[in-house]
């Protein structure tokens, strides 16, 4: 983008009213094109939040669609101002977001002042120095030597810090630069929720997004002694929290993130899996062909009927009757389906629990059970008949420890709720997963088995939205990522090994020092935080490098080079933060109150099931220096940076080389892969149809490919990854399940299949088009003998099961269980 001259003069003008911007120079040339402009102008860029100096000829971000989900955003110039009105002309590629017809004619909108905002950070390296500059302050007599460090990297987009980052450092504002939060376990009680959730809400309204594990909620019924009552459940309670999500904003049309989890042994673990169904064909599937009675129940509970009205039903006949030869119009069959059952099913509260991701923690008890196919209880702390000091015991201790199975190995009561088997639960997981993309999987003990944090005693309790960091309570993590497609030498089409150490070493001091750099509002947080100076350094650009060399991803030449990569990744890494402890000490859970108890401390760091993969020499000098930061590494999605840089967003492959993304900026906006235009334009032999094989998007990859490469990585990262196993449309549930138990054979912390299409709206499509479930045939998943049909109705408990029109269907509240049709 080429600003006018004349706008630098007058916006350089303006700048002087702010003393954190720094002023446009010839030099800079980094505005980015499209989607990215957008992205770096509305996220990342400081902006004149109060509109003073607004005037005309302005650029600014505004809101042209407004939308709960995809408020789409876009680019405009002012082109009058009338007291606090403003008539905006929105540049032509943000103008189809527009839906009023007098605005899509003229291109022009009115908006309030206080609707817009003006950027004044134009060009990436304005952010730079703005970033550089308050993270190397954090080094005194040597910030000069580190902003040119960092900066360099910076502008040269090696380095790529997350959005907290790019959005906060430098700005004295009280943002917090950390993009993962994970809360402790909710304290079971009125005042306890009521601090949970008011510490969330302060979280996410400075830009965090946090991780909740709700399993030391009582479940549905148990007694609350104190009112003589008794609990509305652990689900109703989560909702409430993830409602925040809608209400939070964090700046523009930015929204919270949250994730919230529950453990495999909770008895409200079938409810909270349901929860978020909200589509009527998964949930009447699930009567029709689950075993699981209290599967069935809560399956109907979600699904309300709504009868035909007599003139909709005459029509219906009508157009039914009219097109006998078109039986295979989907529109059709849903008539028919209306007629056979008298009405419409709907799922009750749709938008339940939708402000959060949720996941399931599974522990390694249950996927024996699955695997042996053996039965597994659902348990709670006995507290229907704990006596007042029980239940004092109770009060001060079961948030502090949070797993049930801790909680009766220390011969505390515990009460079963109910005996399932195992695969029941597994099944409703994994079918669930296919059909609408939730719950993921957390691998909970997998994580504390290789975590670091059990060398200084403390465990992992959720993730942070994205799954990419397991965190202790009140643990944190900033983020940032090294573009792996500029550490490609392009001629000899071999990764650049030297550079990759030499942009590793320098993110890992960055990120270290933003720790201290950051504001603080939560003392627990800020204790935390510089207790064990945890970071998470990633990657965007996997998919340009493999391209760049000419390897498959997914391949076992693919992954060999990956494996590579992660490996001097990782080594670098840990052997920075060993000399960093040499100049600015070891992290100091790792320090002990005397010199035997720090030795202790470290033997242990050493020896944690991340540690031992290690080479001997790197533990030998943690145990000889120490170490400055207690988990180094992760892989973020890095969707909007990565976007925004132009590569292939954390360790994905391109979803497609022209794709449609639907997000915080709006909704179906067309990206187009600039790999692809930069193979072509160096090979005019080559035409967009025939690309060489390796260049393989994400939708053409098996699972398996998928997850190849997730389990080779892993091996090196010592916090998680986020990573989404793509299969096509038509993926069967027992193929679901196959990947998410190949993940946990091959040491995963966790994962997400999805199905594509199987929500009805997705961040990327392959067209500006909604899915629809309809499209989907579940009939095949799964088979049910006429013979294990209830006789008595599932849902109504009253009605009996009869054949009508080829379809199993009550007679007392007409739902239909089975339909040949």
């Amino acid at each position: 983008m080429n600003y006018p001259m004349d706008y630098i003069e007058k916006l350089n003008q303006d700048i002087s009213c702010f003393d954190k911007v720094t002023k446009i120079t010839s030099e800079m040339s980094q505005t980015f094109e499209g989607i990215a402009r957008l992205i770096m102008l509305d996220r990342y860029a400081y902006k004149d939040l109060t509109g003073k100096t607004i005037t005309v000829g302005d650029f600014v971000i505004l809101t042209t669609h407004t939308d709960p989900q995809y408020p789409a955003r876009g680019i405009g110039i002012v082109e009058e101002v009338v007291k606090n009105q403003l008539i905006i002309h929105v540049e032509e590629e943000f103008q189809s977001s527009l839906t009023d017809p007098e605005e899509i004619a003229s291109g022009r909108v009115n908006r309030s002042l206080n609707e817009v905002e003006k950027p004044l950070e134009l060009f990436f390296e304005q952010i730079a120095i703005r970033v550089a500059k308050g993270i190397s302050d954090i080094d005194g007599e040597k910030k000069s030597e580190f902003f040119a460090d960092f900066y360099h990297h910076l502008t040269e987009q090696n380095l790529i810090p997350a959005g907290r980052v790019l959005y906060g450092a430098g700005t004295d504002t009280e943002v917090t630069y950390f993009n993962c939060y994970v809360m402790p376990f909710i304290h079971d009680s009125r005042a306890g929720l009521a601090k949970h959730r008011q510490e969330v809400m302060e979280i996410m309204s400075r830009g965090g997004g946090v991780g909740t594990n709700g399993s030391t909620l009582r479940p549905k019924a148990a007694i609350v002694h104190g009112v003589n009552g008794k609990s509305s459940g652990a689900i109703s309670w989560l909702n409430d929290l993830a409602n925040l999500t809608n209400l939070v904003e964090q700046g523009g049309s930015r929204r919270g993130a949250q994730m919230i989890m529950l453990n495999d042994w909770h008895p409200d673990i079938f409810e909270f899996i349901l929860s978020k169904i909200q589509n009527p064909v998964i949930l009447q599937r699930l009567i029709t062909t689950s075993k699981n009675a209290t599967i069935r129940q809560l399956a109907a509970e979600r699904l309300n009927f709504s009868p035909l009205a007599p003139n909709e039903k005459a029509w219906l006949e009508f157009f039914v009757q009219h097109q006998e030869n078109n039986s295979t119009n989907p529109f059709v069959k849903d008539a028919r389906q209306k007629l056979q059952i008298g009405g419409t099913y709907s799922v009750k509260d749709p938008d339940f629990l939708t402000g959060a991701n949720i996941s399931v923690c599974l522990t390694k008890e249950f996927m024996q059970a699955v695997e042996k196919n053996q039965t597994y209880e659902l348990r709670f702390p006995a507290i229907d008949d704990y006596d007042s000091s029980e239940m004092a015991d109770y009060d001060q201790h079961w948030a502090e420890i949070g797993d049930v199975r801790e909680w009766e190995a220390t011969g505390r009561k515990v009460k079963v709720h109910q005996t399932i088997n195992a695969r029941d639960l597994w099944d409703l997981i994994t079918y669930c997963a296919t059909y609408s993309a939730e719950p993921g999987i957390f691998f909970i003990d997998n994580a504390n088995e290789m975590t670091n944090a059990q060398s200084y005693g403390q465990k992992v309790v959720a993730t942070n939205p994205c799954g990419e960091q397991p965190l202790t309570p009140y643990a944190v993590c900033n983020l940032a990522a090294i573009n792996l497609a500029n550490m490609v030498d392009k001629e000899t089409k071999t990764v650049d090994f030297d550079k990759l150490a030499d942009v590793v070493k320098t993110s890992v001091r960055f990120q270290d020092n933003v720790i201290d750099a950051t504001p603080y509002f939560f003392k627990k947080n800020e204790k935390q935080a510089k207790g064990e100076r945890r970071i998470g350094l990633g990657v965007m650009g996997l998919a340009d490098l493999l391209i760049y060399c000419e390897k498959i991803y997914g391949s076992q030449e693919g992954n060999q080079l990956v494996d590579q990569i992660f490996e001097k990744i990782a080594i670098t890494a840990y052997e920075t933060s060993v000399a960093l402890a040499k100049e600015k000490g070891s992290f100091p859970f790792l320090i002990g109150q005397n010199i035997e108890e720090t030795k202790a401390l470290r033997q242990r760091f050493i020896e944690t099931g991340y540690m031992r993969k290690m080479p001997a020499s790197l533990r030998q000098d943690i145990l000889t220096y120490g170490i400055r930061n207690s988990h180094l590494l992760t892989v973020a999605p890095t969707g909007s940076t990565g976007t925004m840089t132009g590569v292939s967003t954390g360790l994905e492959p391109y979803f497609s080389f022209s794709y449609f993304r639907s997000g915080r900026l709006g909704k179906f906006i067309e990206v187009q892969a600039e790999i692809v235009e930069e193979y072509l334009s160096n090979h005019p032999e080559v035409d967009n149809e025939n690309l060489p094989p390796f260049f393989v998007s994400a939708m053409e990859l098996t699972p398996e490919a998928h997850v190849s490469v997730q389990c080779t990585i892993q091996r090196w990262i010592d916090s998680s990854i986020s990573k989404t196993v793509n299969a096509p449309k038509g993926y069967q549930v027992n193929q679901v399940a196959a990947i998410y138990e190949d993940l946990y054979r091959g040491g995963a912390k966790g994962g997400t299949v999805y199905v594509d299409g199987s929500r009805n709206s997705q961040v990327l499509t392959l067209e500006a088009d909604e899915n629809s479930f309809a499209e989907y045939d579940v009939s095949n998943d799964t088979e049910t003998a006429d013979d294990e049909i209830e006789e008595h109705c599932p849902i109504c408990h009253e009605g009996k099961i009869e054949e009508i029109g080829g379809c199993s269907t009550c007679t007392h509240c007409k739902v239909q269980l089975r339909c040949g049709l």
